[in-house]
């Protein structure tokens, strides 16, 4: 019994003895190298196509909010306008049926051709005073995704 417990004991030493003192840094392999590499270019190319992604998204979202803006802008002008031209027009109907004289009716209907010019003319001032609109901004290319390497015959 001893025997067999002092030839295990010299068995293991020497199996985990030279175990003990061997060198434990292992060298890279070409392979996983390569798949390093390739994971950092993956890693960069991922960031660089999002961050052109996102710098478009903030341009879309500023130019619609631009668009909008003179979208709105452009309607109260001409909302504006027709309300000046509905007034115009009904009171030259109430001045054309109380007129009695081609004088009066003249009259009434340079009034409402005034007003209209000067509707006109309150319109367009407000329309170029809007500011013009920005060049919509172009959808980023994104760049080639990186190739893997080839496998190393080593």
């Amino acid at each position: 019994m001893k025997k067999v417990l002092v030839a295990t004991v010299v068995a293991l030493s020497l199996v985990t003895g030279s175990a003990a003192f061997a060198d434990t840094t292992a060298t890279p392999s070409p392979k996983a190298a390569a798949n390093q590499q390739h994971k950092a270019a993956l890693d960069k190319w991922k960031a660089d196509n999002q961050a052109a992604q996102s710098a478009f998204k903030a341009a879309m979202a500023d130019y619609l909010a631009k668009l909008k803006a003179s979208a709105t802008a452009r309607k109260a002008a001409n909302d504006a306008f027709k309300s000046a031209v509905n007034a115009a027009r009904d009171a030259y109907k109430s001045a054309i049926a109380a007129a009695t004289t081609a004088e009066a009716k003249t009259a009434a209907d340079n009034a409402r051709k005034a007003a209209i010019a000067a509707a006109t003319a309150a319109r367009d001032a407000a329309i170029k005073a809007i500011a013009p609109l920005p060049v919509k901004p172009t959808k980023p290319t994104l760049s080639a995704k990186p190739e893997k390497a080839a496998k190393p015959t080593a």
